[in-house]
């Protein structure tokens, strides 16, 4: 009889369990909109609280620091968008070109597989134009897609803005709350243990923040300078896209790279380029992954990778490109929580590196 209590005991635990993740799951994907946006904001926050302080010490008013320091986060973001748009507007020029060079591979293509497959010409058109009839039929769809993607960008940028404003006026207030409700549900005792874990978190995130833009800054640079070296067009275009792309864990380096390996590919003359770019990101990544992501964020948020890329995938799933991006932070803030709650220590470990 005990035993079956026990089982019936383990299987409701199990339940649970289950429910829990399953709503947990259901609210982050159905909640994103709302969601992404309020981390992003939590996150920038964090990275721009030392500098409201600074700017307080100097004895500014809480609200003009945090909107001063905001409004010029902003600008630079702007200020890099314009810089992509404007690089952009000038590879336009090459379309021309890439359709050329296109049109040439796929005629070399038409011959290679004619030569070797037995399938005439003729047939391999007709079926790349029945594609071509059910991509232009969807193209009314991608271009509004995309016309809607950019103002829904534009506007979560003002949200995201508005947000980070206030929550860095606030978080004083912000602060209390959650120690009021470890006061209630934990006892006096325990404040100056959530006080320390606040500390914790609010640093990790900053700093590692922080360090992704500051990663960023320095792979642009060095993808710039090579770039033009080695000759390549629109370098500067590339540089802040292939950066911006590492961001990614993991993925964001290969496909940096690939893409603009596939540029050159289309738009040179022989394979010297596209090789040596190829050898040139690989330099460039090893001196990421060995050298600059660990001195600078790998210290922060250590994350095994079997659960950065379980975190990415589950990211991708739920929010997409903005969940691979948030949720690398967000599993370390959960990492500093776990770390220093005794009961949950285990889960620290398990995910950590």
């Amino acid at each position: 009889m005990k035993e079956r209590i026990r089982k019936l005991t383990v299987l409701g635990s199990f339940n649970q369990v289950l429910v829990f993740l399953v709503l947990l799951f259901a609210i982050l994907h159905f909640a994103k909109a709302f969601l992404i946006p309020v981390l992003t904001s939590a996150l920038f926050a964090m990275l721009l609280v030392p500098i409201c302080h600074k700017l307080e010490a100097w004895r500014m008013k809480r609200g003009w620091a945090a909107v001063l320091v905001v409004l010029l986060t902003l600008l630079l973001i702007v200020a890099v968008l314009y810089v992509l748009v404007n690089e952009l507007v000038g590879l336009a020029s090459d379309l021309a070109l890439i359709g050329d060079r296109v049109a040439e591979m796929l005629d070399s293509g038409y011959d290679y597989v004619a030569e070797h497959f037995d399938i005439s010409k003729v047939k391999q058109k007709e079926y790349l134009q029945k594609q071509a009839a059910q991509w232009s039929s969807s193209a009314g769809k991608v271009v509004g897609g995309a016309i809607f993607s950019l103002v829904s960008v534009l506007g979560n940028l003002l949200i995201i803005t508005i947000y980070t404003i206030l929550m860095l006026i606030y978080r004083a207030r912000i602060k209390r709350f959650v120690f009021e409700l470890v006061s209630r549900h934990a006892g006096q005792s325990e404040l100056g243990h959530a006080r320390s874990i606040v500390e914790k978190i609010t640093k990790v995130s900053s700093l590692y923040v922080g360090g992704i833009f500051l990663v960023v800054a320095i792979l642009s640079i060095i993808y710039f300078t090579g770039l033009t070296i080695i000759g390549v067009k629109n370098a500067l275009f590339f540089a802040i896209l292939a950066a911006l792309i590492n961001v990614i864990p993991y993925i964001g380096s290969v496909a940096g790279g690939a893409i603009v390996v596939l540029y050159t590919l289309v738009t040179g003359d022989t394979l010297t380029i596209p090789i040596v770019v190829a050898l040139f990101f690989t330099a460039v990544q090893q001196l990421d992954s060995y050298v600059l992501t660990p001195k600078i964020t790998g210290g922060q948020v250590k994350i095994g990778p079997l659960f950065t890329i379980m975190v990415l995938l589950l990211g991708g799933m739920l929010w997409g490109a903005a969940g691979m991006i948030l949720f690398i932070p967000l599993l370390g803030i959960f990492k500093v929580i776990f770390d220093n709650i005794e009961r949950l220590k285990p889960y620290g470990h398990l995910i950590g590196d």
